[in-house]
């Protein structure tokens, strides 16, 4: 019965390509999502088919049929915090279409796309039958149970922790995103009165009143935003009460005094998430650069919603017009501490893959480089420095140390491609490759590693 309707959805990825392949692009709620979603309130309907997405999520003439998309991650069986937020969700859903669901010729405001996930599989007996119980009665749609490699890549895009309930807000216009902590605001805001709490802009907050300074800077006045217009900036989220916060402190003041002496226009603002104004002030004491005061405490909410962040230690850089360069601003300082960039390789990748990325990318308008991780299905284009990192995936992959290299390298599918040994790499040549790759004009070799921990799984026991 119900088994029936979900083996209507398994063909969802065949259902893509074949749309693709026929000339039509899909839009970005297909790539995503797919175009078969089941309703949640029909998997136990034997009288009702499980409808295609298209009518909900997007109009026949390519409208988006919602004006927010929200992508909600909760687990089976991690105990009751799922269903707790399950329920405050249903309510919100309610509350924000109006009661009503918005239906009708009128656009509905949200709808969400569930993903269900287990955090312990070997507890689960019947996956189908766990599925159906989880999602029976749910206003909403969600991903088929058995699309396992769409639920992977979703779930891997989005870096979702397992066991946690994740709110993922997107505009249905072009998939950006529009917070990543819809758990929290649900929570903060039950009705969704300020739906969908879009994060202000930064430069509001970093404009309303003075930058103190802190305890180990060289000057102690204070100085306002615009007087920093010429710098580049880092928006450190930061507490005293946090281990990884102290441990990463003093890297992040030995790169800063490094860039410093380098005489590089380099400032960095210091947001607490202190406790107690005690605490905050013994922590800035160790600190060379900016803070925001402990005392404007909206001021400091603001800005950590502006950048969405969840968790801390982060660190933000931006430019001197303060727009986004990365959100991940820690994990750079860890991979390059001098704060060198290694600019002479970046100038030549730069040079040469640019063109390529940018024709590319206007074939992907959804894709946000702020916010998105790839996705199975998205290209992305990287510089392969010299380090650690790049090492790792040297021998991974099967590699040898021959530079410059150029590569297409698909973990997933266990698969890369490499330009000719000896070939010069120029913005043609990469041009030519790139299309090669995406038509599947180019010799394929196999990443022995992932075909190999495939065949041992196969071995397996089920």
């Amino acid at each position: 019965m119900a088994e029936r309707c979900v083996n209507e959805q398994v063909s969802a990825a065949s259902t893509d390509r074949k749309a693709s392949t026929a000339g039509q692009p899909l839009c970005w709620q297909h790539r995503l999502f797919g175009k078969q979603l089941a309703r949640c309130n029909y998997v136990n309907d034997t009288r009702k088919s499980i409808d295609s997405a298209a009518a909900t999520l997007v109009h026949e003439d390519g409208r988006p049929a919602c004006e927010i998309v929200g992508m909600y991650f909760s687990f089976v069986n991690p105990g009751a915090t799922c269903d707790d937020f399950t329920r405050q969700l249903v309510e919100l859903y309610a509350s924000v279409n109006g009661g009503g669901g918005g239906s009708g010729e009128k656009k509905k405001k949200f709808e969400v796309v569930h993903v269900v996930l287990w955090s312990n599989v070997t507890e689960v007996l019947d996956f189908d039958e766990s599925f159906r119980i989880h999602v029976a009665d749910l206003p909403w749609l969600a991903v088929s149970n058995r699309d396992y490699e769409r639920k992977t890549r979703l779930t891997r895009r989005y870096r979702i922790k397992a066991g946690v309930p994740t709110l993922i807000l997107l505009e249905a216009s072009n998939g950006s995103i529009v917070t990543r902590g819809g758990v929290e605001r649900t929570i903060a805001d039950p009705t969704g009165a300020e739906f969908p709490w879009r994060p202000p802009h930064p430069k509001a907050a970093l404009e309303d009143g003075p930058l103190l300074s802190c305890g180990a800077r060289d000057s102690n006045e204070p100085m306002l935003h615009e007087e920093l217009r010429h710098c580049f900036k880092g928006i450190y989220f930061s507490a005293h009460w946090c281990p990884p916060c102290k441990a990463f402190t003093p890297q992040l003041v030995d790169t800063y005094q490094r860039i410093q002496e380098r005489g590089h226009d380099f400032e960095v603002i210091f947001v607490s998430s202190d406790r107690s104004e005690d605490s905050y002030n013994a922590y800035t004491e160790t600190m060379p650069w900016l803070r925001i005061p402990f005392n404007q405490e909206e001021r400091r909410r603001k800005l950590a919603r502006a950048f969405d962040v969840q968790a801390i230690p982060t660190l933000v850089i931006l430019d001197p017009r303060d727009n986004i360069i990365t959100l991940d601003g820690r994990a750079e300082l860890i991979e390059d501490p001098e704060g060198l960039g290694e600019d002479c390789e970046i100038q030549f990748g730069e040079s040469v893959l640019l063109p390529a990325a940018q024709a590319y990318r206007r074939d992907q308008p959804d894709y946000d480089l702020n916010y998105d991780d790839p996705d199975d299905d998205s290209l992305q284009f990287y510089i392969a420095l010299d380090c650690e990192t790049s090492d790792i995936l040297r021998e991974f992959i099967g590699l040898d140390d021959a530079v410059p290299l150029l590569t297409a390298i698909d973990i997933p599918r266990g698969l890369y491609i490499v330009m000719e040994y000896g070939a010069e790499i120029t913005v043609d040549s990469v041009q030519q490759f790139v299309d090669g790759f995406l038509n599947n004009k180019l010799p394929i070799n196999k990443i022995a590693a992932v075909h190999k921990t495939s065949k041992t799984n196969e071995r397996m026991p089920a």
